[in-house]
């Protein structure tokens, strides 16, 4: 896990921020649903907040959003996304360090809390949040199982392999949810909706997630990934675009100040 959180300062790069946009957003109707499990809309706290990604969407239901990230590049670019939502405030902090100001009816934090120190951050919840706060997970933005799947882990496999890693699926999966156990697990839901992309988005897309940023791979090494997965692409899209299905997860409960052992 200390080498996962490592990687989580290749966030903080203005390219990262700018591909970011690229994207798929979460599911519409998994907002809706969260809503329904909150019951004041005062104060929600999003950290790992990117560029917005929910802040943006819960700014338009709470009276204040406190989006919190390490990464500048990425404040930056929410600020200019959501200008005209003047109910967030754009934290410049690590989850860890923040200076939080609840109490708060609802966390959420979107595929980041591997990024996190969970022995410090969830702890640090429990006191923040209101008795009845809701603490939501999020995660899911890229194809759930695609067209064009059985050739996109032959090309993981490969490129990894090209930086001295290995593609493990399931272990990558258990880091990720590690933080499960740092809480005590309401419910799970998974909400699935029909995206549509160009070729062009799809491929810069990768160069926001801390794998395949372009100042890991390199300007040769870059436009050679690029030409690949447009060539890989190519035979699953339509007047360059790509159909796929994206599925969001969403998971709610209330922090822990202590592990639950398994």
């Amino acid at each position: 896990m200390i080498i996962v959180r490592q990687h989580g300062t290749r966030f903080d790069d203005t390219e990262v921020a700018r591909h970011y946009a690229h994207r798929a957003p979460y599911a519409a109707v998994s907002y809706e649903f969260l809503q329904g499990l909150v019951v004041q809309h005062r104060y929600v706290l999003d950290l790992g907040s990117g560029p917005g990604k929910i802040a943006g969407e819960m700014a338009s239901w709470f009276e204040r959003v406190d989006a919190v990230d390490s990464s500048l590049p990425m404040l930056r670019r929410g600020q200019a996304l959501h200008a005209g939502s003047t109910n967030i405030r754009w934290i410049h902090a690590r989850a860890e360090d923040a200076a939080l100001e609840g109490p708060y009816d609802l966390v959420t934090i979107g595929a980041a809390a591997h990024w996190m120190d969970h022995a410090v951050v969830f702890p640090k919840l429990v006191k923040v949040m209101e008795k009845d706060g809701v603490l939501a997970m999020m995660d899911g933005d890229g194809p759930h199982q695609p067209p064009w799947q059985a050739a996109w882990v032959v090309f993981l496999r490969r490129w990894l392999e090209r930086f001295g890693d290995k593609y493990d699926r399931a272990r990558f999966g258990d880091a990720v949810a590690a933080y499960e156990r740092w809480m005590d697990v309401a419910g799970r839901r998974t909400f699935l909706f029909d995206h549509r992309q160009s070729v062009a988005d799809f491929v810069a897309c990768q160069h926001s997630r801390a794998t395949w940023t372009m100042a890991r791979l390199g300007e040769a090494a870059g436009a050679r990934f690029d030409q690949e997965l447009t060539e890989l692409l190519g035979p699953f899209a339509h007047d360059g675009q790509l159909e796929f299905s994206v599925q969001t997860n969403l998971l709610w409960g209330t922090p822990r100040s202590c592990l639950v052992e398994p």
